[in-house]
């Protein structure tokens, strides 16, 4: 893997299997990145997913990231806007479809049982 790949939101064809990526980054300081709805769905097939736990951050840089948990129906829901503090801000109150929240966006997820 080149420098420039290091930088890229998940394929297969660079950083590999999808399991050993997601481990590599879990609990690290570093975020995982994925890139449209594709691999929500294959990590949501997979079982990998703890409604009430599971939760992504969609990037929207330079403007605060929106942050949701994904709930029992695997939507995405979002409490609202976070502390003043937080990079979260972004949110507003809902639940959303991920296939389009997650489209033509880089996100990262947390808290998954693998």
């Amino acid at each position: 893997m080149n420098i420039a790949d290091m930088f890229k939101p998940y394929s297969p064809e660079i950083r590999g299997d999808l399991e050993k990526y997601l481990r590599e980054y879990d609990g690290s300081s570093a975020d995982n990145q994925f890139y449209g709805p594709e691999h929500f769905f294959i990590i949501k097939d997979r079982l990998w997913m703890i409604p009430g736990m599971t939760h992504l951050r969609v990037f929207r840089s330079p403007i605060p990231d929106i942050g949701y948990f994904v709930n029992s129906d695997f939507l995405l829901e979002s409490r609202g806007i976070g502390a003043p503090n937080m990079s979260y801000m972004g949110a507003e109150r809902g639940v959303y479809d991920p296939a389009k929240i997650l489209k033509n966006q880089i996100w990262s997820i947390y808290g998954l049982n693998i």
